[in-house]
């Protein structure tokens, strides 16, 4: 089958400090992945994460839902993109959740998406090249904190979910503000100390149903103590005890840490953006994260006293008091001139 593509795009030649090499050519429904000639680093995903990788209509289905949360977070902060921005990417994966939106976003965009997984970038390649974006997106497997790319070359970097995956966070800053030109700015979205409210709520929960005699079902009770555990282990954590390499998601973050991890990286300008603010939020948080962890969401899997704890937060906090204890939240950084 003939190959398509021998060479990186031009374009994205000049933005490397190390050599590009093909760890997949483009080939009939294939689309290019690339990596650095001196970083071997990959990561591999699940089998389970390859079924239905062509599906790209159920795979991409939430992009638009990021997509969303990108343009509040421009709108909200005043924040001007160029036209047609140079854009790194900072742990793309698969590209649903920062890629795919900046297609819509800035249609002029050439993005560079970088993983240590060459299987998720493949499928990203893969998609990209059957809508015939394959011009806008160079796939290249790499430690995207390390020295790969020329310092001030980007006018976007982002990233969503991908600092607090980091034992050193601010390594992400770091990468996000060396690849930067002056005047450009830094997006990422990432968990917040807020769910400390949720993990008071779910303790309550746990102490309740002794105190009522009323045990829950034995999954949802082990689900809750799981994620009050979760939360106590992501607060405030220490990076240097044994085993929290090995851990998923690390940390949740204050806005203080972010504010000062960015000056102290050259950012001037620091601008947090929350997700969520409505009248049912912790029940709906509680909701989804029962039915992620046994399949059944809160008004089913929780007895109605339960209900009437998460209500009775959200009752507690109107919607300014949530944003300043927010769950979630995109961050919007510039570097200074």
């Amino acid at each position: 089958m003939k190959t398509r593509a021998v060479a990186p795009p031009e374009w994205a030649t000049r933005l490397f400090a190390s050599q590009l090499a093909p760890l997949r050519a483009a080939k009939g429904e294939s689309g290019a992945v690339w990596s650095i000639a001196r970083d071997r680093s990959q990561a591999r995903i699940s089998d389970q994460f390859k079924v239905n990788a062509g599906d790209y209509h159920a795979r991409y289905a939430a992009a638009s839902h990021f997509q969303d949360l990108f343009q509040h977070a421009l709108v909200k902060t005043e924040v001007q993109v160029a036209e047609a921005p140079l854009i790194l990417d900072l742990g793309s994966g698969s590209g649903v959740n920062s890629i795919v939106p900046w297609f819509n976003l800035a249609p002029g965009a050439r993005q560079v998406a970088t993983d240590l997984s060459g299987e998720l970038l493949a499928i990203l390649a893969d998609y990209a090249l059957s809508e015939g974006l394959s011009d806008r997106v160079l796939c290249v497997v790499m430690d995207a904190m390390g020295d790969h790319v020329r310092p001030g070359q980007f006018d976007l970097v982002t990233g969503a979910s991908i600092l607090h995956h980091l034992v050193l966070p601010n390594r992400g800053i770091r990468a996000a503000a060396r690849a930067l030109k002056p005047g450009g700015h830094a997006i990422f979205m990432e968990p917040f100390q807020g769910y400390g409210l949720i993990r008071l709520a779910y303790e309550r929960i746990l102490a309740e149903a002794v105190l009522r005699n009323d045990r829950l079902h034995p999954a949802v009770e082990l689900a809750l103590k799981r994620m009050v555990a979760d939360i106590a282990a992501r607060t405030m954590p220490d990076p240097t005890r044994p085993g929290f390499a090995d851990l998923d998601d690390k940390w949740l973050f204050s806005s203080e840490h972010i504010e000062h991890a960015a000056k102290k990286m050259g950012f001037s300008r620091v601008r947090i953006v929350p997700h969520n603010d409505h009248d049912q939020l912790y029940r709906d948080v509680a909701s989804v994260q029962l039915r992620l962890a046994i399949g059944i969401e809160a008004p089913l899997a929780l007895p109605a006293w339960a209900i009437a704890i998460l209500d009775s937060f959200d009752a507690a906090l109107p919607p300014p008091v949530k944003r300043l204890l927010m769950l979630e939240g995109t961050i919007v950084m510039t570097k200074g001139d």
